[in-house]
């Protein structure tokens, strides 16, 4: 389980990332990977701030990600 300050972190440099323009490669995988490295760490009471806050990257970069909706589609 991630604490408040790493979970932070995490988003802040990710947002960061995006801002700066860095090369993230594919951004569907790169907001999947933020969902499953921090969302799924989280603990219950952090995680509405963390939906936020990732939603609002996947909007930066286009992706309109649900969590979960690339596991629930594979066969």
């Amino acid at each position: 389980m991630l604490t408040a300050d790493r979970i932070e972190d995490r988003l802040a440099d990710a947002e960061n990332l995006v801002r700066g323009g860095a090369d993230i490669g594919d951004p569907a995988a790169f907001v999947s990977g933020l969902w499953s490295s921090i969302y799924e760490r989280a603990p219950m009471h952090l995680r509405s701030g963390v939906i936020r806050r990732l939603l609002a990257i996947g909007r930066m970069l286009g992706v309109g990600h649900t969590h979960g909706a690339a596991a629930a589609a594979r066969p």
